[in-house]
């Protein structure tokens, strides 16, 4: 890997990681249907759900990588670039919703596709089971609910113009968000409201960090063609 690529690697994870508050209000829902519906939390099942996320991550990370090769190869150069600012701006619009200053746009979308798409029965029939095979197809089909950080991530892999680096990316963006929803049962018995919105504020601050960075390397790249 180069230089460029393993900071971006580290991007992904940490953009995964300090987002990762928003996944407990959004997916987070799902796993907490599953957990809290049982006597004792089956850790286990609830690892191989993440990995279920990170799979379709990780997929569609390969995708877009593949579409960014093509542009590249016909010239699509500057709107990789302008890819990356715009995956920029996304991460400074989710983090001022993390923060609770705007709206969410794709909450409601993202409980609807849960309810059409059959993800809610899905994961009322995964909390009494102990197979494997369900849990991970709750994670796999939970990958793909509307989500501004997934389409910022995707963004990024996409202007990184190479399959191998979207693949790598999209995966240890999913990585960054295994911490948070591995935590969600014990966060939800634990954190007071105002201890929630003081951690969602700061991981918005560092997330408008994280975009401007994202946006200053769009910029310089740009400047440098």
């Amino acid at each position: 890997m180069t230089d460029t690529s393993a900071s971006l690697l580290l991007l992904m994870f940490t953009m995964g990681f300090m987002g990762s508050l928003h996944c407990i209000g959004m997916c987070g829902g799902l796993v907490s249907a599953v957990t809290l519906s049982r006597q004792q939390v089956w850790w286990s099942g609830l690892l191989i759900y993440q990995l279920g996320r990170v799979t379709t991550y990780a997929v569609l990370g390969l995708l877009v990588g593949i579409s960014g090769a093509a542009l590249s190869v016909f010239g699509g150069d500057l709107l990789q670039r302008m890819l990356a600012l715009l995956a920029g701006l996304l991460m400074i619009l989710f983090a001022m919703n993390l923060a609770g200053w705007l709206p969410d746009p794709l909450r409601r979308a993202g409980i609807w596709a849960a309810r059409r798409t059959g993800l809610a029965q899905l994961a009322r029939s995964v909390a009494n089971d102990a197979r494997a095979g369900g849990w991970y197809a709750l994670g796999l089909a939970n990958g793909l609910l509307p989500c501004g950080l997934v389409y910022a991530a995707l963004s990024l892999a996409l202007a990184a113009g190479d399959a191998v680096d979207g693949l790598l990316m999209m995966t240890c963006f999913g990585l960054g968000t295994i911490p948070a929803m591995m935590a969600v049962p014990s966060v939800l018995r634990a954190m007071t409201p105002t201890l929630r919105s003081t951690a969602m504020r700061t991981a918005a601050v560092m997330m408008v960090v994280l975009g401007l960075m994202t946006i200053f390397r769009g910029v310089m790249h740009m400047h440098q063609m």
